[in-house]
């Protein structure tokens, strides 16, 4: 079940597509909303850069400018989040944290049972600059579950649910069941274990597991190691949500189910609800 549902803001269509997913998720679980942005301090000093003697008084009014421009953006993007929670009638609140946004987007997810971010965002409020890379850190520093959005909204009817036979590929099991309990949801279940027997087994149990929580629109796939193709070609045609679970070992793309998380990400096609 979720309560609280934390979206950080900025001035995109990534945002605008995760605001409606949380008011849809907010209206279905009676969950509260909160709105999150982070005026990034580091970012503007940075942006300023070295300046020559004398360059002092030049550098403070250019970066008392840059934190206006900022305000203004923050402003308007908490007002218009607020405006439209309060049109769709559900529970919200808003806040501001300074300093490197991804940092204080994991600090505060950890309070929280969904995040809604971005596939790419700008947290400088500028939707014509290149993107952070925030999502690959924050999927590696926190515990709560993220829902990945695109640019655009996909009605949820097509689920494509991994199960690697790990214990990530199980957290992702559950917490998606908790959200997707008694939906009209179609559920692919997919295995890629190596071994037919254990990937009938972990199929097994996992629609079980589905089961007890009203979901049965449930069909099962075993596919050991699927080349990427293969998954594009076989499995991703007219899926319109991919749930799956990410093994930090090494580094963000030493993923235990190889490198489709990153894949995933790039191709900004598919919400991706992913837990850790």
């Amino acid at each position: 079940m979720i309560r609280r549902i934390l979206l950080p803001l900025d001035s995109s269509k990534y945002t605008q597509t995760g605001l409606q997913y949380a008011v849809e998720l907010a209206k279905r679980y009676d969950a509260e909303i909160n709105g999150m942005v982070v005026l990034d301090l580091p970012g503007i000093n940075d942006s300023i850069g070295p300046y020559v003697a004398g360059g002092v008084e030049f550098a403070e009014l250019f970066r008392q400018k840059e934190l206006e421009q900022a305000k203004e953006h923050i402003e308007n993007l908490l007002k218009e989040f607020s405006k439209t929670c309060q049109e769709n009638n559900v529970k919200h609140k808003e806040f501001e944290y300074q300093g490197t946004p991804s940092n204080n987007i994991i600090k505060e997810s950890f309070f929280f049972d969904l995040l809604i971010a971005g596939m790419r965002n700008y947290f400088h409020f500028d939707p014509s600059s290149a993107s952070e890379e925030s999502l690959e850190k924050i999927l590696t520093h926190t515990i709560t579950p993220i829902l990945a959005v695109p640019d655009r909204m996909h009605i949820l009817k097509k689920v494509l649910l991994i199960c690697d036979g790990t214990p990530s590929s199980a957290r992702a099991l559950q917490r998606f069941s908790h959200i997707a309990e008694k939906s009209t949801f179609h559920i692919n279940l997919l295995a890629t274990m190596k071994d037919e027997k254990e990937a009938k087994f972990f199929l097994n149990r996992a629609k079980a597991y589905l089961e007890t929580y009203s979901i049965t629109n449930i069909s099962t796939e075993w596919s050991p190691n699927p080349s990427r193709e293969m998954l594009e070609e076989k499995f991703l045609k007219d899926i319109d949500l991919i749930v799956f679970g990410i093994h930090q070992h090494k580094t963000i793309k030493e993923f235990i189910i190889g490198d489709l998380a990153t894949f995933l990400i790039r191709e900004n096609k598919w919400p991706l609800f992913i837990v850790q």
